[in-house]
């Protein structure tokens, strides 16, 4: 945390350790950190050691006293567990608390004929028909018949083409969006 006073930054930090919502803490269990995240690593009583940290492409991000800590793959509760295993080197009796300010790995992306084109954070289960929407909708001159959705998988790229205008009439599935697509609307 930048700025404020040490007592304020101590009672953010017991903020965020006994007031945090169950729900969000239920969220953050199951949620995989990837690349670019931004996280808020606290650092109870260690205001030095307490920061926003951005996991780089490698996978990693790097704090003081521990150095570089794999991130990537991990759920908070494990990364928490990592570093308050790593800090007791150095700390008595540690506690740490993650959180995931943005998603920026579970991003898509949408291109073409919609009022909004760009990136969008895929912050919980969406579909075609959900996020066509949050990108403003279709404009004037799109081709709904030929939505394309490019889908990385390992190390291919695939293409999906997709008539819209089919799954709206209950003809074709819906479907999920996942981190990384490029939805493309011609």
């Amino acid at each position: 945390m930048k700025g404020g006073s040490p007592m304020k930054r101590h009672v953010v930090c017991l903020f965020l350790f006994v007031f945090l919502p169950v729900g969000v803490m239920a969220l953050e269990s199951t949620y995989q950190i990837g690349a670019s995240d931004l996280l808020e690593i606290s650092v109870w009583g260690e205001q030095n050691l307490s920061r926003q940290v951005t996991v780089r492409s490698d996978g990693f991000i790097s704090l003081p006293l521990v150095g570089d800590v794999e991130a990537v793959g991990k759920t908070p509760p494990q990364l928490k567990a990592d570093l308050e295993s790593r800090l007791s080197k150095f700390i008595k009796d540690p506690r740490c608390a993650i959180i995931v300010l943005e998603p920026r790995s579970k991003r898509y992306f949408v291109q073409g004929q919609v009022t909004r084109p760009g990136q969008y954070t895929l912050d919980q289960e969406l579909m075609l028909t959900q996020v066509i929407p949050i990108a403003g909708g279709f404009t004037e001159f799109a081709d709904e018949s030929n939505v394309v959705i490019l889908r990385g998988e390992g190390d291919k790229k695939i293409r999906m083409e997709i008539d819209y205008s089919r799954i709206v009439k209950g003809k074709a599935e819906d479907v999920p969006i996942k981190p990384g697509d490029t939805i493309i609307v011609p």
